[in-house]
């Protein structure tokens, strides 16, 4: 079935015409209804628009038009895009009649290169969480457990789940301290954020414009480079010819590790996984050797916390001070947090992000990227859920310190929950991450584990 394929599978065998589009799209649509009244999602689904722009697409083909390898490839976006005549949500209902005049930039660059949107796809409130839980819109479920409802992460919760269950071969997200990382750690897939700026965010609501990147969910590394390869075309040097080598290994390479003190609370299983990926990837010929970042854990918390509540309480002012509008208790309380924080603090606090940029550029002098777990734990059950500690005390170091960045599954733990890899490299150096990433799932096979779910727990 086409739904089984991986991206470039299934965008190959639409361009040599053995599966028609229009095929394709009714797979993920008749997935859709089996599926996504159980999982939750997505916000709301193009079926109609999308069967049309299918046979369009296969009428190109056969008229030997080709707009590229995603050439009729169905795309699911997060519900904070703006694609033109439709709602944009950002997760709240306050918005829900938000109608936007316009596509944003990477719908237009998505959609000429022949990609098919699907739908939009659910999401926490204003992006400001990473359980993925959202009280007004409903909270997606975590599709590597029918039994019992878990986290999927967030807050790009919708298109991890999307992508995971097999209701669309990847999906687009935002990512402000982790959002696409951890959701895809939980979820058991590829999660990808590029350096801040690299994909075009016109069109995105914002709830940090220091922190907020565009992502890609994708099953493989090599899949959410053929979507980053559509919005952000490589430039000369960008490692762009690595993937085209022969050899297309990491021997010689100087890879980092967190010191044990940075590890103390870290899961069971996922230490395990994590400690495997490295002695992989020193077989496949790395040096391993470890990196102290700039600053506690702590520290990085409360720096990132600063700007991203300041300016998340800038973007969302009017709606976490009307206390008659429907704001989830897990978003209000922290946004009204930055409406206090004082100017002088504000300010500290991106002259600190400057100083602990500088600090990580030298101690990463020589290393091609720090490896850390994605996340702390598997993927929690709902009822666990701490909003005052959120799951990204790994990744927020990426977005704080302006790198790049990839989760990638690398293990299971006791319960048969997907586990994490992230890699984070210096701003810009995108491919280079990706190419790692790429490597790393050349030479296992954690990325080929599919979650199976059931619509209503088994009860089809």
């Amino acid at each position: 079935m086409s739904i089984d394929l991986d991206l470039a599978g299934l965008a190959d065998s639409i361009r040599r015409r053995e599966i028609t589009v229009e095929s394709v799209i009714n797979g993920y649509l008749s997935r859709i209804d089996a599926l996504d009244g159980w999982l939750h999602a997505y916000v709301d689904v193009y079926a109609d628009e999308a069967r049309a722009t299918a046979r369009a697409a296969d009428l190109q083909l056969r008229a030997g038009v080709d707009l590229g390898p995603l050439h009729g490839v169905p795309i699911a976006l997060k519900d904070i895009i703006d694609i033109a005549g439709r709602p944009t949500t950002i997760g709240s209902p306050i918005h829900a009649e938000r109608i936007a005049q316009s596509s944003a930039r990477l719908v237009r660059q998505l959609q000429q290169a022949g990609a098919i949107i699907l739908g939009k796809t659910h999401m926490v409130q204003f992006a400001m969480g990473a359980w993925g839980t959202n009280e007004h819109m409903g909270t997606p479920r975590n599709p590597w457990d029918d039994a019992v409802h878990r986290i999927p992460g967030g807050s790009s919760s919708g298109s991890a789940v999307a992508v995971a269950a097999r209701l669309a071969p990847v999906a687009i997200g935002t990512d402000t301290g982790g959002s696409v990382r951890v959701p895809a750690s939980y979820c058991g897939i590829t999660g990808f954020k590029p350096t801040v700026g690299r994909i075009a965010t016109d069109g995105v609501a914002t709830l940090s414009h220091t922190l907020d990147s565009v992502g890609v969910f994708a099953h493989t590394a090599a899949d959410a480079r053929r979507v980053f390869d559509a919005l952000a075309p490589a430039q000369p040097g960008e490692w762009a010819e690595a993937f085209d080598s022969p050899r297309f290994d990491v021997c010689g390479m100087t890879l980092g590790r967190l010191p044990d003190a940075f590890l103390p609370d870290v899961q069971p299983g996922v230490r395990q996984a994590y400690e495997d990926a490295l002695v992989a990837f020193h077989a496949l010929g790395a040096s391993i050797v470890t990196v102290t970042p700039p600053a506690s854990l702590s520290h990085f918390k409360a720096v990132t916390g600063d700007i991203m509540m300041t300016e998340g309480a800038f973007s969302f002012e009017r709606e976490i001070t009307d206390r008659s509008l429907p704001v989830d208790d897990s978003v209000r309380p922290r946004l009204l947090v930055g409406l206090d924080v004082p100017a002088v603090r504000y300010l500290a606090a991106l002259r600190e992000r400057d100083r602990l940029q500088a600090d990580m550029q030298q101690r990463l002098q020589g290393v091609a990227a720090l490896l850390t777990p994605t996340t702390l734990t598997s993927a929690l059950p709902l009822s666990r859920v701490d909003h005052a500690n959120a799951p990204v005390h790994y990744t927020r170091l990426g977005n704080l310190l302006q790198m790049c960045g990839v989760s990638i599954p690398n293990g299971q733990d006791a319960e048969g929950l997907p586990t994490g890899l992230q890699i984070l490299c210096p701003g810009g150096e995108d491919r280079l991450a990706l190419f790692l990433a790429e490597v790393y799932q050349r030479h296992t096979d954690w990325h080929r584990l599919r979650a199976e779910p059931c619509a209503e727990g088994g009860r089809a």
